[in-house]
Parts: structure tokens; sequence; C-alpha cells
């Protein structure tokens, strides 16, 4: 089972470190779903160079939110490392 943004801001302490990262995720997820809206509509319109700039700027945001992902696992594992340490 997954563990949603929310939860994650819901579940525990955080610090601003993590509400950032949890906030560029949110932003990033967003921006993807926008993307893809705006290329269909460009494209729709037969304006392909247009769609193909959305497109472009979709994949662009995958990588983004790829590299936030990894960051959000990073810091969310060194949280777990700490507090295994402190039991």
């Amino acid at each position: 089972m997954g563990i949603s943004i929310s939860d994650l801001r819901n579940g525990r302490e955080s610090d601003q470190t993590l509400e950032n990262l949890l906030t560029a995720l949110s932003l990033n997820l967003e921006l993807r779903a926008r993307y893809r809206v705006f290329e269909f509509e460009a494209s729709q319109e037969g304006h392909n160079d247009v769609a193909g700039l959305f497109a472009e700027l979709r994949r662009m945001e995958q990588q983004q939110i790829a590299e936030l992902l990894s960051g959000l696992r990073n810091r969310l594992g060194a949280e777990f490392e700490t507090t295994k340490e402190l039991a």
C-alpha cells in the first residue's frame, strides 16, 4: 500500500526541508498533469509545435519528479536511520 503526501505531512513532525520536498513534489505532479492537457488542446487546435513543446516540458517535469522522489526517499531514510539509532 502506498503513502500519500498528506499522510507524510500529517503523520509526523516535519522540518522545513521535508515540507519543501513535499510541496515541490505536489507542484510538479500538478504541473505535469496540466502539461498533458495543454499538449492535447494544442494538438486539437492544430498547433503541433506547441503540443511538442508541452510534451517535452512534461518529460522534463517527470525527471524533476523522479529527482524529488529520490530526495524524499533519502530524507525519510535518514530520518528512519536516526530514529533507529535512538531506539
